[in-house]
């Protein structure tokens, strides 16, 4: 089997709606389109440096809860992604845009092997959409 590349992230969020603002208005994701789960709940695809996010409402009967942060961006009682990354030009002014628009930030710029980042989510709550 040969991989060509990285196709979707598939995240789900306590308010789709928001989150994809959030990706849109924040980091500049272009809007793919919109359509109904298998369940009929609301899910938004966004291209997101040339990889496709698909934010989903919660399936019946899951709930987000919120677990406390363990470490590396993720958390202690998660749904098994710690976080994904972003390439970015100016990592300071990237924390202080999430923060203006009412992210929070996890861990401020900082340096770790050779490579600079920061952990930020979109809002309180499982809900949060690692950046």
């Amino acid at each position: 089997m040969k991989i060509h590349r990285l196709d979707h992230l598939h995240i789900y969020a306590g308010d789709p709606e928001r989150s994809a603002r959030f990706y849109t208005e924040v980091f500049g994701a272009e809007t793919i389109g919109t359509a109904r789960s298998s369940h009929g709940g609301a899910m938004h695809f966004l291209r997101l440096g040339g990889v496709a996010l698909v934010l989903a409402s919660y399936p019946p009967g899951v709930a987000p809860g919120t677990p406390r942060p363990y470490q590396d961006g993720m958390y202690q009682h998660g749904f098994g992604v710690a976080h994904f990354g972003l390439h970015i030009d100016d990592l300071v002014e990237a924390v202080e845009s999430v923060r203006r628009r009412g992210g929070t930030i996890l861990s401020e710029p900082r340096e770790n092997s050779g490579l600079r980042f920061a952990y930020v989510v979109r809002a309180t709550g499982v809900e949060k959409d690692a950046a």
